[in-house]
């Protein structure tokens, strides 16, 4: 690709991609790869989950251990199983990625808190797009990323917006 105004190469980037396997994620990976992606570039695909919260139990009684184990092994699968499409995806695109994870309960911290570890150049995630309505009662990840993070943040809508 060529850099805007001149001839030279377009410099490397460090950029960080937010994963959680679904389409929304999945249409700002390709959207990256097609708009921005160039050769030099590290990309960090980004993941972060938890057990649910409801293992604690509502009144703070813990879940069984086999519940517990059960569930543990379940995102440990899921995990997995997404770090090796992602990144079967960048050796597809002849890109440049490595895999992070973090055990997280907040998303949006985490990957606020990942892009300042890494030192990227820009975050690139998707949104679900909420109405206001939801949107105000459950938050966005993508907004909390946009409000906390000292790094620039590239938020793909959802197709068709």
């Amino acid at each position: 690709r060529q850099a805007m105004g001149g001839g030279g190469s377009k410099p490397a980037q460090k950029v960080l991609i937010a994963v959680d396997g679904s389409q929304h994620s999945q249409q700002a990976f390709d959207w990256y790869r097609s708009n921005m992606a160039s050769p030099n570039d590290e990309v960090i695909l980004f993941h972060s989950a938890c057990l649910p919260a409801y293992l604690a139990g509502p009144t703070g009684v813990p879940a069984s251990p086999i519940d517990v184990e059960r569930a543990a092994e379940s995102l440990r699968r899921r995990v997995s199983n997404l770090e090796s499409s992602m990144l079967g995806q960048c050796q597809k695109h002849n890109m440049r990625c490595r895999w992070r994870f973090a055990d997280a309960f907040d998303a949006g911290a985490a990957v606020v808190n990942a892009a300042a570890d890494e030192s990227v150049n820009m975050v690139v995630m998707g949104t679900r797009g909420l109405g206001t309505i939801r949107r105000t009662i459950l938050g966005s990840v993508s907004e909390f990323v946009i409000s906390h993070s000292r790094r620039p943040v590239v938020v793909v809508p959802p197709r068709g917006d």
